[in-house]
């Protein structure tokens, strides 16, 4: 039998060429890609491992603090500063007492104080008569300018001594001014759980050793409340991050003082009330006289070098030499998270989503600090004012106003530094009780590149863009006796298990997070693995456009979403190969089944058994498995030896197995076919298959092709499905292709996984359209080799060459479109099933499915063709006879 084969192979070379031809690139295919898939598969899931852990697993916030852009599973950088409470003390017990969570770590964000510093002998009024203003102005630059975050003035009178001198509060005589200011810095207040925290970051471990005996929160450290005033327990980070300056200025007022009548005059055009008099005397023109500067980063450092009693660092100001601290701080104000409305992208290649602040005017309650300018006119932040509102007893009746107050007890100073958080850019999180957010500046308002991008930093600005990280720590019971019994605003959770990224590992974290929703309060939201996506976000300042801001926004699952995007992109690769195989063997199988049906009947009217004919099929078979084998050996050596590793066992083992089983399908079609072959078939001639009746009439080249089409419709078929299966399977790959670089390219992470991915598709793709014009090609001969006599009839009629070979190339044209849409109904139906959408806004996918398959069909056509126009009508009929 296998001498008898190879005979055969012998005689009929062309077509076993064209056999082996096919099965080199089905080897060559095959072991490509399973060593670019395993290789591919194996980075992309060694990588996401890696990038699968995170500082937290979870955040719970409250109910309504989502933002519009968690939509898009999106959330914004700097959100976990911006939330004001919500959340109860007992929610937070319940969650902590939940089996799978390991670490609950609650964040209390309690408020902005104001960090200040009493500095005597800086007021150096003159001795002329006179209304001075003695203006502090804080301002900070925020990326675009400098803003003013507080304009701060009181007035000083030098007048005759039997003037009289109003009774306004911010009014004083020259001598009661004793000249001093008092320079201070808004700095957030953040409480936490000190032994969650250890665990979480190792905020422990993060203590800068002093003299002072510094040391980390202990049991014992708690807010007192029977103190006056309170002391709350404070572990300080002595950094500062503070941009601003202090600009102090000496004015007189614009208005006739020289004289007693003229003194008095102007007093009686002061209103009596606090509010309208500073509002009068702000509008005075006036000219500066003397002025200086001081950095609120000396401010803050000279507060805490003070307030730690450790020595002064880097303070370039002398003014502050001989400066004191007060250690009674007062809770001011809260402030929001910033509100984001969709904007269209100014770049979609490069940002797929992009937002748009806007200032808003700040309103408080708290009128003090509306009427001394205490807070910047304009923000991005809404601000509430925290005061409680008490009658004056002392014979006013007005109105006062305390913020809650308290005093220090610093236990020791950390670095931000030292602890332990993941700060690779591929899957940090939002930190900002620990690091300072940050932007850049890549837009001008006209949308024109700034290059190179301009970092944004942040500032002492409590309601600019970018918020400053908290300097003070506390614990949590400060938190509940300030703000109440719900003032946690958010809790990061680490579970127990989900170490592995798996689809077990994400049921565990959505049955979590479902656990924790019941509770109609609560919102969960699953951090882990999260990547950061670049972002843009328009910045627009009382209706004027500054500029545009990039920064790293949080991309919410997304190793999760590229591990089961690449996995269905692996398997559709993996499918697709073995289906475009299988096809070509069948294909050729059933062609080569035509060309030996009467050999085959022959065999068996001189007394063959049909299971010996099976035995040939079945060797033919073993034959070429075993040749796919030995080059997959072949090539799998070849990686071997460039990637310098062992081989890989395994992929030989399923290449053999994969090769055994896509050549006994086709010898299972052959032996199908066998049975139906009968000896008297040996002395029939002509073609086997009978034409189907077709009502058509024959008007044109068309209509004959259409006629050879539908008359051998079974036939046909096959030819279709030969070209419209790989098709579709393009199709699919070059949307997986597309589609998984969507996802990928959303993410950094995914930026760093896509340079895996890539070669493996196209390599694929390429075998698979090489597969695609053999089998069409292989097709078409056979068309072609039985209609010989029949295209010797019409070259007997007339025709010419050039007429028969425009006949095959019109009839490969034809069974490309017909494939090309049938491939594009598969193919958007397979992309349905698996994606759950169809791509009609992707004209590309369409073109391909329909322009690929014809030209397919008209490549495959040239050779058949050749060999139709080569037919003599004298050849074929002394062949007949």
């Amino acid at each position: 039998m296998l001498r008898f084969v190879i005979n055969h192979w012998r005689r009929q070379r062309g077509k076993f060429i064209l056999t082996l031809i096919g099965a080199l690139i089905i080897s060559a295919g095959l072991s490509l890609m399973f060593n670019l898939t395993d290789s591919s598969q194996g980075t992309v899931e060694q990588t996401l491992q890696k990038k699968w852990s995170s500082a937290y697993d979870i955040v719970v916030r409250p109910k309504g603090s989502q933002l519009a852009s968690e939509s898009n599973d999106l959330l914004e950088p700097n959100y976990l500063n911006g939330i004001d409470g919500g959340i109860s003390f007992k929610q937070y017990e319940t969650i902590k007492k939940m089996k799978d969570i390991a670490i609950a770590a609650p964040v209390a964000v309690m408020g902005y104080v104001k960090l200040g510093l009493r500095v005597d002998e800086q007021w150096d009024v003159p001795d002329k008569p006179g209304f001075y203003r003695l203006r502090e102005t804080l301002t900070s630059p925020n990326g675009f300018g400098e803003k003013i975050l507080s304009d701060e003035a009181i007035y000083s009178v030098n007048a005759n001594q039997n003037a009289r001198v109003a009774d306004i509060p911010g009014v004083f005589t020259t001598k009661s001014t004793s000249r001093i200011i008092y320079p201070r810095t808004f700095s957030l207040l953040v409480a936490i759980d000190p032994e969650a925290e250890a665990k979480l970051v190792g905020l422990d471990r993060s203590i800068i050793p002093s003299k002072e005996n510094s040391r980390y929160f202990t049991k014992n450290d708690k807010a007192t409340e029977k103190a006056n005033p309170n002391t709350i327990p404070i572990l300080l980070n002595p950094n500062s991050f503070n941009q601003g300056t202090f600009q102090y200025s000496i004015e007189r007022l614009d208005v006739p003082f020289g004289t007693q009548k003229q003194q008095n005059t102007f007093y009686s055009k002061i209103p009596k009330d606090f509010t309208p008099a500073f509002k009068m005397l702000n509008e005075i023109p006036s000219k500066t006289i003397k002025k200086f500067t001081i950095s609120s980063k000396d401010v803050e450092q000279k507060f805490f070098s003070t307030l730690t009693n450790t020595p002064t660092k880097n303070i370039q100001s002398s003014r502050l030499d001989n400066a004191t601290i007060a250690d009674y701080l007062q809770l001011e104000i809260t402030t929001g998270p910033l509100t984001y409305r969709p904007e269209k992208s100014p770049y979609t290649t490069r940002w797929s989503n992009a937002y748009q602040v806007e200032s808003q005017k700040i309103q408080v309650t708290n009128p003090f600090l509306k009427d001394i300018n205490a807070l910047p006119k304009t923000g991005y932040r809404s601000t509430h004012s925290l005061e409680k509102k008490v009658k004056d007893t002392m014979g006013s009746g007005n109105d006062i106003y305390y913020s809650p107050g308290f005093s220090m007890n610093v236990i020791g100073l950390y670095d931000s530094n030292k602890i332990r958080v993941s700060k690779d850019p591929l899957n940090e999180l939002p930190m900002e009780t620990y690091r300072p957010s940050s932007a850049d500046l890549v837009l001008d308002a006209n949308r024109k590149p700034v290059n190179p991008a301009k970092s944004i930093n942040t500032s002492g600005d409590p309601v600019g863009l970018l918020t400053n990280s908290p300097n003070m720590l506390t614990t949590l019971d400060s938190a509940q006796q300030y703000r109440g019994n719900k003032s946690i605003s958010s809790i990061r959770l680490k579970i127990k298990g989900g170490e592995t990224l798996s689809e077990k590992s994400d049921q565990l974290l959505q049955q979590i997070k479902a656990t924790i929703e019941r509770d109609p309060g609560l919102v969960a939201t699953i951090t882990k693995g999260s990547s950061p996506q670049p972002a843009v976000t328009k910045v627009v300042e009382q209706g004027k456009t500054l500029g545009w801001i990039e920064q790293p926004w949080v991309h919410i699952g997304a190793a999760m979403t590229i591990f089961r995007e690449t996995s269905v992109g692996f398997s559709s690769v993996i499918f697709a190969m073995l289906a475009v195989a299988i096809v070509y063997v069948l294909a050729t199988s059933y062609v080569s089944m035509l060309a030996r049906r009467k050999e085959f009947a022959v065999l068996l009217a001189l007394g063959w058994r049909t299971k010996d004919l099976y035995k040939i099929v079945l060797i033919e078979a073993a034959i070429l498995a075993g040749f796919v084998s030995t080059v997959a050996l072949i090539v799998e050596g070849i990686f071997s030896y460039v990637r310098n590793e062992a081989m890989n066992g395994w992929s030989l083992l399923w290449i053999a197995l994969f090769s055994l089983v896509i050549y006994l399908a086709g010898a299972t079609w052959s032996a199908w076919t066998i049975r139906r072959i009968s000896p008297y078939e040996a002395i029939k001639t002509g073609e086997y298959a009978k034409a189907a009746r077709v009502g058509l009439k024959l008007r044109s080249t068309v209509t004959l092709v259409l006629k050879e089409l539908i008359g051998k419709w079974k036939r046909n078929s096959l030819s279709v499905l030969s070209i419209a299966l790989p098709t579709a399977l393009l199709t699919f790959f070059l949307f997986v292709t597309f589609h998984l670089q969507g996802v990928l390219y959303t993410s950094w992470l995914g930026q760093f996984v896509a340079l895996q991915v890539g070669p493996m598709h196209y390599v694929t793709m390429g075998v698979a359209i090489t597969i695609a014009i053999l089998t069409t090609g292989e097709i078409m001969w056979q068309n072609v080799t039985d209609r010989r006599a029949s295209l010797a009839v019409l070259k007997a009629l007339g025709w010419t060459n050039g007429a028969i070979r425009q006949l095959i190339v019109l009839e490969g044209f034809l069974v490309g479109l017909i494939s090309g849409v049938i491939g594009l109904i598969i193919a958007y139906t397979t992309i349905y099933v698996l994606y759950d959408l169809v791509p009609w806004n992707e004209p590309l996918l369409i073109g391909v499915s329909l322009a690929l398959p014809i030209l397919f069909g008209v490549i495959a056509a040239f050779i058949p063709a050749q060999l139709a126009a080569r037919v003599q009508p004298y050849q074929e009929l002394k062949d007949a006879s």
